[in-house]
């Protein structure tokens, strides 16, 4: 998302809150860390989402290793649904970023399609995105992209188009601009997605 989306004022049922005004907990950012393939800490991958979640709810900053824990494990489960992420084809992916103040976290639908010539697409645009939840005090906290098929534009806009009914009509979170939800789980929203996928030729 572009940060100047993030400057529009948004409304959470009876609650109003301006996004760039996240506050920083304990005046604190959260560390960031570098993604490598060849991550240390493996003996903290099993509870770092757990681990997270509590820092979050004490409102403690959490250290950088449970950060690079949970965004290591969120990779790894983009390769394990969706195989080599520089696998020529497009991909439909549904992530879940995590902030440091509850009512800013959200669930991003996009695509993103390598090429032949480009086999680092999807990789360098859910990392822009990450960069990108950066605004919000989040990180990537769960997800899951789709095998290679030859398009994945459609499948974005059935997914986009049903949570959006479910916000408008069971008003079950709220739809932020075309692509981000706020409200709605990351399992729900990847079931939807698999839903969809029902006409789209996956390799």
């Amino acid at each position: 998302m572009r940060e100047e989306d993030f400057q529009e004022e948004q409304y959470f049922g009876d609650d109003f809150i301006h996004l760039t005004d996240a506050p920083l907990w304990e005046r604190e950012a959260l560390p960031k860390s570098r993604r490598t393939k060849n991550f240390k800490n493996r003996h903290l991958l099993p509870g770092a989402r757990v681990r997270l979640l509590d820092y979050f709810d004490t409102g403690r900053t959490p250290p950088k290793e449970i950060c690079a824990a949970v965004r290591h494990r969120a990779w790894e489960d983009l390769e394990a649904t969706g195989g080599p992420l520089d696998a020529v084809g497009d991909r439909l992916y549904v992530l879940e970023f995590r902030s440091m103040i509850e009512k800013l976290s959200y669930i991003k639908v996009g695509r993103a399609e390598n090429s032949p010539a480009n086999t680092r697409e999807v990789v360098d645009r859910i990392s822009r995105h990450e960069s990108d939840a950066q605004v919000t005090q989040a990180l990537l906290f769960q997800a899951w992209i789709s095998r290679p098929c030859a398009t994945a534009e459609g499948w974005e806009t059935g997914v986009k188009d049903h949570l959006t009914a479910v916000t408008e009509i069971l008003r079950i979170g709220v739809a932020v601009k075309k692509e981000y939800f706020r409200g709605i789980s990351h399992l729900d929203a990847v079931r939807v997605a698999k839903m969809h996928q029902e006409h789209v030729d996956l390799a």
